[in-house]
């Protein structure tokens, strides 16, 4: 048994307002699909991200297409889930392409859907749609906030020995310090599978625990500076080094191996020195030995102050796109000490910001404000009332219909079923 695992696609990413960045990523996504079927995989999964926004371009939408084609005529089943950059309320892109045969949405969904390689199974209200080749079960979910993991995690418990579990989330212990990332879930989290296909870190990353692997296959292009392919220090001396390669894992036997692609260099540099006119030649020396259709995110260091604009005419004229900033340099720069959210905040006030940090609807926000001020009322009226009831006077007739009025709607505002809770449109 042999898969590609991809994710973080983001087809129609116009990076740095640059519409030829869109047509990167899009090769990056065609020379993968190559190399897939050259590889002679079984099946492919998408781990989220596919599109760059929730609702892509006519454009974005045809490259998707002729991308997933490859796949299609060579019988290769493709199964997806919506990551948090493209992920929909209601239809979404994916389920454009699922209708024309593309690929395959598993995850909760309001319908049952059913075909060759996809199976339905009823839960409460919802159904969790989950794929099938052979005798090897595929589950998974769109990206989903760290509260509604809670319950959604339970559900996605494989029934076979030869299972895949796709998420599109981040996992603390595979998540280190140097990637500054929030997680959602812990290892502990997760449900037991015989291998967990993820997406959302951009960066390749593969992790063994007791014998299966979660991993990560990044993103097929380079997002950001942290995903640079080539790191260039200048101070006293010159340290170029290597970066991150891009590319997708082909996993045999629920063993997974990263193959490279070739992508548009990104160089991340930084030059430092005392004046100008030493900070130019280091410039020019570090500029000679770029791919002209490379792209440079500098950052210039220097106690003079430096014309940005001087550098940035020099870099335009030897890649095909550089920014430049400056910082000065001061003696006895004061130390900030920086400090963990949860100093400052409360969990639920964690959990209102890790919905607003998404894509995530309005509904969804009040959903979560009605659940916890439902609680802490009915909390407080089973602890702290109770002291103070005999002190209070009965209320007057009419005050006391407006209260239970009131109740009457925050009952109704408040989600009822597991479709309520995730939120499951229809499709």
């Amino acid at each position: 048994m042999k898969f590609a695992h991809i994710a973080d696609v983001h087809l129609g990413y116009e990076q740095y307002n640059q519409p030829w960045r869109a047509e990167d990523f899009a090769k990056a996504f065609r020379s993968i699909a190559k190399k897939a079927v050259e590889e002679n995989v079984d099946f492919v999964i998408i781990a989220g991200d596919l599109f760059h926004r929730s609702l892509p371009s006519p454009k974005t939408i045809k490259d998707a297409i002729e991308t997933l084609w490859i796949f299609r005529k060579e019988n290769i089943p493709v199964f997806a889930v919506e990551g948090n950059h493209d992920k929909s309320r209601d239809v979404s892109a994916y389920h454009l392409l699922e209708s024309l045969g593309l690929l395959n949405v598993i995850g909760l969904r309001k319908n049952p859907v059913s075909g060759e390689n996809t199976r339905s199974l009823k839960i409460q209200n919802v159904y969790l749609v989950k794929g099938a080749v052979g005798d090897v079960e595929i589950l998974g979910d769109r990206h989903r906030s760290r509260w509604q993991l809670e319950k959604v995690l339970p559900l996605l418990k494989p029934e076979s020995e030869k299972s895949i579990l796709v998420l599109h989330q981040a996992v603390k212990e595979v998540v280190d310090v140097e990637l500054e990332m929030a997680y959602e879930l812990t290892i502990s989290d997760l449900p037991l599978a015989g291998y967990y296909a993820f997406g959302h870190i951009h960066i390749p990353r593969i992790y063994n625990f007791n014998g299966r692997f979660i991993a990560y296959p990044g993103s097929v292009e380079r997002y950001d500076i942290r995903e640079a392919s080539r790191i260039i220090r200048y101070r006293k001396e010159l340290v170029s080094k290597d970066g991150i390669g891009k590319g997708f894992l082909i996993v045999k036997n629920f063993r997974p191996e990263f193959v490279e692609i070739d992508t548009r260099e990104l160089y991340d540099v930084e030059l430092e020195d005392e004046s100008v006119e030493s900070l130019e030649r280091k410039f020019f020396e570090v500029l000679k030995d770029m791919d002209r259709e490379g792209v440079m995110i500098a950052k210039l260091r220097c106690r003079d102050v430096v014309d940005v604009r001087n550098f940035s005419e020099i870099a335009a004229k030897n890649l095909r796109y550089a920014e430049i900033r400056f910082e000065r340099i001061f003696e006895d720069a004061e130390e900030i000490e920086l400090k963990q959210e949860s100093e400052f905040f409360t969990e639920f006030e964690l959990k209102l910001l890790d919905l607003l940090r998404g894509e995530m609807d309005e509904d969804e926000v009040y959903r979560l404000v009605v659940e916890h001020y439902l609680s802490v009322e009915r909390k407080v009226g089973g602890e702290k009332v109770q002291e103070v009831a005999e002190e209070q006077t009965e209320p007057e007739p009419e005050e006391k219909k407006m209260m239970e009025k009131r109740m009457v709607e925050k009952e109704i505002r408040k989600p009822r079923t597991l479709l309520d809770f995730l939120g499951v449109e229809e499709e």
